[in-house]
């Protein structure tokens, strides 16, 4: 009777074992990419010294000379800013108006200075901030994940290690006509100081409150704030929650941004006749 042999021939061994070699290669490269695969993401990058501004100078929304009354405002109390002047006229100094109405005529002249947005008194308004929440742009698009969607085409929200410092403000319109939230900034004594002068101030940032009170746009890629968001009509009150965006490079120290609290920052709101700038501490 033939007896079978179980060792394989001679010349079979050396491919068995080239083949076994090939496979646990084979293997170990994909369990090393699948394996790079459920690394997490990097973490996000602090800011270079490049980083974009946030922070801007009043002197930026109105004309600013040396001479201006800082006023505080008790903490819990309401600002009323009824009669408080604004307009376009204050963005001008007397000589730089002068150099602008000598290149017009008269008649356009005439159209700009009478325009109801030329020089106006706000409203029988009280302004009281309230809670504060600082918040990194991560937890930010946790809550509202439009954000993402609004920062995906503005190159300044790039990687940069920022806070962002939500502030809600409670707005009662005692007048009769309707109200918004406009002249309301975000200040701080860490703030580094402006280069053109004026208190260092950050504005609401757009893109974060596109996010917030935005809705669907079919022109826009992100949602788009309606008309009349931040309206306040006649009788009404309304807390906004206003988003203000804080870079680290724009505080005085590195490592400023790491210890902020809601006592760093006042939210401010000013008057321009006579020029006078008001600061409510927040809690």
């Amino acid at each position: 009777m033939q007896q079978l042999s179980l060792s394989a021939p001679t010349g079979q061994r050396p491919t068995r074992i080239a083949l076994g070699i090939a496979g646990i290669v084979a293997l170990a490269l994909v369990l090393g990419w699948f394996l790079l695969q459920l690394e997490p993401a990097a973490p996000r990058k602090a800011a270079p010294l490049e980083t974009p501004s946030a922070v801007n100078s009043l002197h930026d929304a109105v004309h600013f000379d040396t001479s201006y009354e800082v006023v505080p405002v008790a903490a819990g109390e309401p600002l009323n800013v009824k009669g408080f002047a604004h307009g376009h006229a204050f963005t001008y100094s007397d000589d730089e108006w002068a150099e602008v109405a000598c290149q017009l005529s008269k008649e356009r002249v005439r159209e700009i200075t009478e325009a109801p947005d030329w020089r106006f008194e706000l409203d029988d308004i009280d302004i009281l901030p309230g809670a504060v929440h600082i918040v990194s742009e991560e937890a930010f698009e946790e809550w509202y994940p439009g954000y993402d969607d609004a920062t995906a085409y503005d190159p300044s929200y790039a990687v940069e290690d920022v806070r962002i410092v939500l502030v809600d403000v409670s707005i009662a319109n005692h007048g009769d006509t309707a109200a918004d939230a406009r002249y309301l900034y975000l200040t701080s004594a860490k703030f580094k100081a402006p280069a053109q002068g004026g208190p260092a101030i950050a504005y609401p940032a757009d893109a974060a409150l596109q996010a917030i009170y935005g809705v669907p746009d079919d022109k826009a890629p992100f949602k788009t704030l309606p008309e009349g968001w931040d309206a306040i009509e006649p009788g009404e009150s309304r807390t906004l929650t206003l988003p203000f965006i804080v870079y680290r490079n724009e505080l005085v120290g590195r490592d400023a941004i790491d210890r902020l609290s809601a006592a760093d920052f006042e939210l401010l709101t000013y008057r321009c006749d006579p020029l006078t700038v008001y600061t409510m501490p927040l809690r």
